[in-house]
């Protein structure tokens, strides 16, 4: 059964959008909130822990990365994505994760060949494609929200506690130099393709596969 598009508030998203990246507060009711949650991927975060003083109805809200990406849509002319340079690697076997630091970076989805990749074919991205020359850290966002892409709400949501970070996605402090949690609501989705990276090195053979240079490989494994 095809999703039912709801018609979203843009200028109510405008007004969350500027709330959060000012850093202030912004209440909304939860008609008003439901079809930005109801967006896939969510275009807001609702913590019901924090109550509008003024009307009980309204918890604080806050935008998420896809609000600014939606409003840009909305003002921007779709651009045609160029054919993939990346060719589809069959055989491959990605190697044991290994413990990392942030893995965070922005990425550019229509570069790549998500769009065509079977369950167990994969690509390769060198760390010489990246200005800091790491693959890993690079793609990480473009893999996770490739896997958001593809995913679908189950009508369920679940609240979490994590840390509040700023512009630059770093864990606010407070007074005291303990990061400042805050509890949102987050719809529980369903993975339909699920995308995983790994680090790989030069000349190292996995499956039957032997990585050209250091990198990034991208796996479909759902």
């Amino acid at each position: 059964m095809a999703k039912v598009k709801v018609a979203l508030d843009v200028s109510l998203l405008q007004k969350i959008v500027a709330a959060t990246t000012g850093g202030q507060l912004f209440y909304v009711s939860q008609p008003e909130a439901l079809p930005f949650l109801q967006s896939n991927p969510p275009l807001i975060e609702v913590n019901t822990g924090i109550l509008d003083p003024n009307d009980s109805t309204k918890a604080a809200a806050r935008s998420t990365a896809a609000a600014q990406d939606y409003l840009n849509s909305q003002s921007k002319p779709v651009e045609k994505a160029e054919p993939s340079k990346y060719a589809i690697i069959t055989g491959a076997v990605l190697p044991e994760a290994k413990k990392r630091g942030n893995v965070a970076g922005a990425g550019a989805p229509t570069k790549y060949p998500f769009a065509d990749m079977e369950v167990g074919s994969s690509f390769f991205s060198a760390d010489s494609e990246h200005k800091k020359g790491d693959a890993l850290k690079a793609l990480g966002s473009t893999v996770s929200s490739q896997n958001r892409k593809y995913a679908e709400e189950t009508g369920e949501h679940k609240s979490v506690t994590r840390a509040v970070r700023d512009e630059h996605n770093k864990a606010k402090l407070d007074a005291n130099g303990k990061k400042i949690t805050e509890t949102v609501t987050l719809p529980v989705l369903k993975y339909n393709r699920k995308f995983t990276i790994r680090a790989v090195e030069a000349g190292k053979v996995y499956g039957e596969w032997t990585a050209p240079a250091n990198g990034a490989l991208i796996a479909r494994t759902v």
